[in-house]
């Protein structure tokens, strides 16, 4: 029998037959292995792992205390917003949602269907994130946490757009190079629709070929969005260098430390920390204190001064509560 257990719930013992990253790109690679000491659990907390899939049928189970079977109790997620923040707020981020949705799904059908780029779209969806993310950023994003199997692309295209356009104003950017970055996070992981239904919606281990398959859609969104003449270098950093890594073990281009555009860097953190925090009814998010506990323990991941901004700016400061 295998169960997912977050990283925290690892013991010496258990047998470790599939590891999450955070990225959701596969980056992080581990043959299915037993737990034999402490070193084990160490190598996987220094790596850039979310959770894991025991086989308790090879080794030890998790204790029985430690389990959470409550279901996804949606009445609880709804206090929640309300006690975070003002109905008002949760009310335009709702409809704010409900009115890019059709916008996206124009960009996103595009892309699958007519192997293009539907810029007047995105420019329509990114100026309704940019008035929400305005009004209350936290709201917005809190809102976009719970993403249903149907609407997970959707709804992560929408909230890296959203954290990416709210970072990019703390850091002091011009609007138009924060409209950029939220353009650039709306489509940054448009490469995918190029992927098979199959492996766009497996919730389980994929193949070393779908793997293959998964890495190349940086390059695919590349290609798409600079389909269309004089689309910002700014976009087209983004689609194509959202994975790489500080210390050069990303991909496509290997690319490390400054060599990777600025605004790369920046949709890296976004990316991570929403798929981190995502709220699904099979699998608990992991709170904000988590999640930057995580990314700021994967060395050479991440920008650390950038890395450093965001904890400061949008979660110590309380933008995104």
């Amino acid at each position: 029998m295998r169960k997912r257990i977050r990283l925290q719930e690892l013991r010496v013992g258990m047998f470790v037959d599939e590891v999450e990253s955070g990225s959701q790109d596969g980056s992080v690679r581990f043959s299915p292995f037993l737990v034999s000491s402490p070193t084990d659990i160490r190598l996987m907390m220094n790596s850039n792992v979310m959770t894991v899939v025991i086989d308790v049928g090879k080794g030890r189970d998790i204790e029985p205390a430690a389990v959470n079977t409550r279901p996804f109790d949606r009445a609880h997620f709804e206090t929640t917003l309300l006690q975070t923040f003002s109905a008002n707020d949760v009310s335009r981020a709702r409809r704010c949602i409900e009115e890019t949705k059709p916008h996206i799904r124009k960009v996103v059908s595009a892309a699958r269907v007519k192997g293009g780029f539907a810029s007047d779209a995105a420019d329509v969806a990114v100026k309704g994130i940019m008035s929400a993310a305005s009004s209350n950023a936290g709201a917005l994003i809190g809102v976009a946490k719970l993403k249903e199997k149907d609407e997970i692309t959707f709804l992560h295209s929408l909230a890296v757009s959203a954290l990416m356009i709210s970072f990019g104003r703390t850091l002091g950017l011009a609007e138009e190079d924060v409209r950029l970055l939220g353009v650039g996070g709306l489509v940054h992981d448009l490469g995918k629709m190029a992927l098979p239904n199959a492996i766009l919606k497996n919730t389980g281990k994929l193949t070393d070929d779908e793997m293959e398959l998964v890495r190349l859609h940086p390059r695919r969104g590349y290609e798409l969005v600079s389909s269309l003449p004089n689309t910002p270098r700014q976009v087209l950093d983004i689609c194509l260098h959202h994975h790489e890594k500080f210390d050069g073990s990303g991909y496509p281009s290997g690319l490390s430390g400054e060599r990777i555009p600025y605004v790369a860097r920046v949709a890296a953190i976004c990316d991570v920390y929403d798929a981190l925090t995502t709220i699904r009814p099979y699998k608990p998010a992991w709170s904000q204190a988590e999640a930057t506990n995580m990314m700021m323990k994967s060395p050479g991941h991440f920008d650390p001064d950038l890395l450093a901004a965001f904890v400061s700016n949008m979660v110590i400061s309380g933008t995104l509560r």
